[in-house]
């Protein structure tokens, strides 16, 4: 008789810690693509390799549980996000989460709507931030890929979007438009 009344105190209340748990939330977006580009080459071309940003802004403190990007990959091994502090208007060098995602995981596609289809990267550490003005980073490791961008000009007001490029871009320079993105929370 104790056992089965020990299960179900355990089970009751395991239940209600899980029922707790706040699911991750939409903190920032902007999830137009722009479709004409081709896409952008993410990773290594000849001496370049191409890195992308994005500023985005945290309405209150919060986990970042995970970024969702439309991205394929073709050679990569994998794919490096990093969150960032924003110092100026621009990334900074201080990073607070960063995640390795195979590259193979990371196979968007265009369904019949034609809007080519977001891909999870999780960070298995994710670290809590206050309000405010974030950046992250996405780079391909080992090969390329191919990242679909926001339309051209500002469709995210909330940010801008940058690149390097290690070659004739050494620093981080503003791009004329933003990235698809969006960015998950789960609120403290």
């Amino acid at each position: 008789m104790r056992k089965p009344f020990l299960f179900l105190l355990l089970a009751g209340a395991t239940g209600l810690a899980m029922a707790q748990v706040v699911p991750p939330q939409i903190a920032a977006e902007q999830v137009m693509h722009d479709f004409n580009t081709g896409g952008f080459v993410l990773g290594q071309i000849g001496n370049a390799n191409f890195k992308y940003a994005q500023t985005f802004q945290l309405p209150r403190t919060g986990f970042v549980s995970h970024i969702m990007l439309p991205i394929n990959c073709s050679t990569a091994a994998s794919v490096r996000v990093e969150l960032r502090n924003v110092r100026g208007a621009m990334p900074s060098t201080l990073v607070l989460a960063m995640q390795d995602v195979p590259a193979y995981v990371l196979d968007s596609w265009t369904p019949a709507n034609g809007m080519q289809s977001m891909r999870m990267i999780e960070f298995a550490r994710p670290s809590l931030l206050q309000p405010g003005s974030y950046a992250f980073i996405v780079e391909a490791i080992g090969g390329e890929c191919i990242l679909w961008p926001g339309p051209a000009n500002d469709s995210y007001a909330g940010g801008q979007a940058f690149l390097i490029n290690g070659v004739s871009l050494l620093s981080w320079y503003p791009w004329n438009r933003d990235l698809a993105f969006q960015v998950f929370e789960r609120p403290r």
